[in-house]
């Protein structure tokens, strides 16, 4: 497996082969600023690994995810996914990854039949006519900027080549003095990832741990001079409320809600370009200053 050439499309970067009865191995590794594995493809190759496994016509609502030790980029990942449930409307798996004798992660995940009910939803999209295309990358936030965020948890390094991420307003939400606990952004894959659902919300599953906990950061960039931060996913959750296209662009409004103790809770929506609210996701982060 390539654990340090860079994969652009994302579908490959999700591609697992089967290993038994239940089981899959993944052929890539994505190494994140820390030298771990980039949590979102535990995300997205564990999404794969559980969908696998599901009946036809049911639909991934829910995954649970405990980061449980870092896991090393150069080494496969082996998925054992269990079954749970198969009832009426749905369908229940539990996830384990490992790498030899280490656990690395644990998730569970539900998969529902359409069904019809009362409809409503509380979120907010991205302004009208805001063209995500022609908004500014990474590669555009000014150098001190970038400074900062690099010693906040490793942010402002670069993008991930399967991930187009684009962040709107960048002068004032990425200003030291006027930055609160929220960001909003867009982001897609840049390929086209094919009409495959399975492949589609594994696909987002890699894509939602993207900057999700950089809310919690954006009011300590002025601190940042002062005393370095490290940033590490503890869990994260998924919910999933409408089809999706991953290689479409998506809105995402994040808000870090809590953070004290050394950990920081994010919460963030996710609304395609017609405004849909089509996911939610939260993530409880170890947020610490570096050396503690």
């Amino acid at each position: 497996m390539s654990a340090t050439v860079l994969v652009p499309d994302l579908a490959d970067r999700l591609q697992l082969r089967a290993a038994g009865p239940g089981r899959w191995r993944n052929l890539h590794g994505d190494a994140n600023q820390n030298g771990r594995a980039y949590g979102g493809q535990l995300l997205g190759q564990a999404m794969r690994a559980l969908l696998l496994d599901m009946p036809a016509g049911r639909a991934p609502t829910m995954m649970q995810f405990l980061f449980l030790q870092g896991a090393m980029p150069e080494q496969p990942i082996v998925f054992e996914v269990t079954r749970l449930q198969e009832g009426k409307r749905f369908s229940a798996r539990h996830v384990r990854g490992t790498q030899g004798e280490r656990t690395v992660l644990d998730a569970h995940a539900t998969c529902a039949a359409a069904m019809e009910g009362p409809s409503h939803r509380l979120g907010s999209a991205a302004p009208p006519g805001e063209q995500p295309a022609i908004l500014p990358t990474l590669d555009d936030i000014p150098a001190a900027t970038r400074e900062a965020l690099a010693r906040m948890g490793g942010y402002g390094r670069g993008c991930d080549a399967a991930i187009d991420f684009r962040i709107p307003e960048m002068e004032r939400q990425l200003d030291p003095r006027r930055a609160g606990p929220q960001l909003r952004y867009w982001l897609k894959a840049p390929q086209p990832l094919g009409d495959d659902p399975a492949v589609q919300i594994a696909a987002f599953a890699y894509l939602s741990d993207w900057w999700l906990n950089a809310c919690m950061l954006l009011p300590h960039l002025g601190e940042a001079g002062e005393r370095a931060m490290y940033i590490s996913s503890l869990n994260h959750a998924l919910w999933l409320h409408a089809p999706l296209r991953a290689d479409d662009w998506l809105h995402v409004q994040t808000a870090c809600v809590h953070s004290a103790g050394g950990r920081g809770l994010a919460v963030a929506q996710y609304h395609d370009a017609d405004g849909r609210h089509v996911a939610s996701a939260t993530q409880d982060c170890l947020m610490a200053f570096a050396g503690r």
